[in-house]
């Protein structure tokens, strides 16, 4: 599965300025890893029918449309619903699409690692806007969503902005089967297919409509925040262990 750089990546095409929910649902199913490891956990909250199956878009359009109701009343829950199942699609391209090539090496566990975590901090040095996606997924708000609890959520956020803030966590060495062309074509060419995944939902023009719906008061103190004024309410919630 790609690690959060790629998944931030993505959400960044899907809406040319992510909201830190959408970014931050972008990451969320990967929150299990907080409570535990094991494949059979990471399924559920990857809304995976059984083990081993990645839902189909039929299936994550049923999942979408579960969470109408609250989407329909909640811009910031609409956007963080549609980072998750971003992330779901993109980690299913991923497996079919990147993972391949590392399984038939018979190192290929330890050369994947290797790679994922070079591209992490390529990405964030190289990738126009990266260092503003970080910023902005500070002040996502969490949801409870996938059998995730939003403390799991805020607490996985804080491993991964500590992650990406340590320049020596990065992987010495050169990449050995990815490369940063590889990787900005496959998230170009995954954003473009949810894109045209998501306008055939009419996500965009719920997400439009969710907007024209927000107070302006909260617009402004949207504004405030991202031109570094007052910390949104999620800033207060746990993000550490």
């Amino acid at each position: 599965m790609p690690w959060p750089m790629v998944h931030l990546a993505i959400a960044s095409e899907l809406i040319s300025e992510p909201s830190p929910e959408l970014l931050l649902g972008s990451l969320a199913p990967d929150s299990i890893h907080v409570r535990t490891n094991l494949r059979t956990e990471k399924a559920k909250t990857h809304l995976m029918p059984e083990p081993g199956r990645f839902a189909t878009d039929e299936e994550l359009k049923e999942f979408f449309e579960t969470q109408k109701e609250l989407a329909n009343s909640d811009p910031k829950f609409l956007q963080y619903l549609c980072g998750y199942i971003a992330h779901i699609y993109t980690d299913r391209v991923w497996t079919f699409d990147i993972y391949p090539a590392y399984e038939v090496q018979p190192n290929g566990r330890s050369v994947y690692t290797q790679d994922v975590t070079k591209l992490e901090f390529m990405i964030l040095r190289n990738w126009n806007g990266a260092h503003e996606w970080l910023n902005e997924l500070k002040s996502g708000r969490a949801f409870d969503l996938g059998g995730l609890l939003e403390s799991e959520v805020y607490q996985y956020k804080g491993k991964k902005l500590e992650f990406l803030a340590n320049p020596d966590n990065e992987s010495l060495g050169d990449l050995y089967n990815l490369s940063m062309e590889d990787m900005e074509e496959f998230v170009h060419k995954t954003a473009l297919a949810l894109k045209q995944l998501y306008t055939k939902w009419n996500v965009y023009k719920r997400l439009a409509t969710a907007s024209e719906h927000v107070p302006s008061t909260v617009k402004m103190e949207t504004s405030r925040r991202r031109m570094g004024g007052e910390n949104d309410p999620a800033d207060e919630a746990p993000e550490n262990p």
